[in-house]
């Protein structure tokens, strides 16, 4: 009797010790959620970005495969990666967090093996160079200056990365590091970035132009324009393509179904060149709230750069 009665306890401290299977964060591609249509819709509300009030959610990019997210949720940045289980509980990048730095604008580099990002000391916030931290067997790297051509003396702003792995930014290069952005590339050969070029757009006007995100295969960019006239709100969204010759069309605002009359900015393209990722904030400051967005492409392109 009393070995029956160790025998069943024995068996109830086992059973209640194994874990219960937990369900995983997400299914499927772009985290299980339904594609959006030309409207811009909040992306993967409750999972990723948290639509309360004083919520900060931005910077939403995927890796070439489309099986690894970054995004930022205010100053600390996180990464989710889809598996055989489906998505991963997103999972800070301590490196950065124990930097203590500010950190802005993350991008995945195609093969999701680096994350490169705005850096700036908080006081004086005036400096923002272009870092990076790389994967490791053991976790993420600290961050990384990149210097030259990438970094110079003046503010350089959010960047991202094409498939072929030349990074395109906004940097304040000409004028002082306090004057307008204009937009830069900084094309990647020989296993270097070789010096960065202006890219120059044929309706350049007054204005401050950064942000840029850029095609998989660089064949049309979005960015965000500040004090454009025509615009919707405080800062808008614009798109260029790429012409035959290699020159930029006139770029033109994407209107009122993906702009509105607060921030948007932090634009992204999808791996298979579908959707744009994009950030809309009431602002920057720590009242302020922001969530991540996407929108389908189609009814934006012709289609020849779909």
């Amino acid at each position: 009797m009393l070995k029956n009665k160790i025998y069943w306890i024995g068996t109830l401290v086992w059973v209640i010790s194994v874990p219960v299977s937990a369900s995983p964060f997400a299914k499927g591609p772009y985290l299980g959620q339904t594609p959006p249509g030309p409207i811009a819709q909040v992306f993967a509300p409750g999972l990723i970005s948290d639509t309360r009030p004083n919520t900060y959610e931005c910077n939403g990019t995927f890796s070439a495969d489309g099986n690894t997210f970054c995004y930022r949720k205010r100053r600390t940045i996180y990464i989710t990666e889809n598996t055989k289980q489906g998505w991963t509980v997103p999972k800070l990048v301590e490196s950065i967090e124990k930097s203590e730095l500010v950190a802005w604008g993350p991008c995945l580099s195609p093969d999701a093996n680096s994350i490169y990002f705005t850096y700036a000391n908080v006081n004086p916030i005036s400096k923002r160079n272009i870092y990076r931290c790389d994967r490791t067997t053991h976790g993420w790297t600290m961050p990384l200056a990149l210097g030259p051509p990438l970094s110079s003396s003046y503010k350089e702003y959010t960047c991202c990365i094409a498939a072929n792995n030349s990074i395109y930014f906004g940097s304040a290069r000409k004028g002082d590091s306090w004057g307008p952005s204009l937009i830069w590339v900084a094309p990647y050969a020989n296993n270097t970035w070789q010096p960065a070029t202006h890219i120059s757009l044929h309706n350049q006007q007054d204005g401050s132009l950064s942000d840029p995100g850029i095609a998989p295969d660089e064949s049309f960019m979005v960015f965000t324009a500040l004090n454009l006239p025509g615009g919707y709100g405080k800062r808008d969204l614009y798109l260029t393509l790429r012409l035959p010759d290699g020159s930029w069309s006139k770029f033109r605002n994407l209107g009122p179904r993906i702009n509105s009359s607060y921030f948007e900015h932090s634009p992204r393209i999808s791996p298979d060149k579908k959707y744009l990722f994009f950030t809309r904030s009431t602002g920057w400051g720590p009242r302020d709230s922001a969530d991540i967005y996407w929108v389908a492409l189609k009814e934006h392109l012709p289609e020849t750069h779909r």
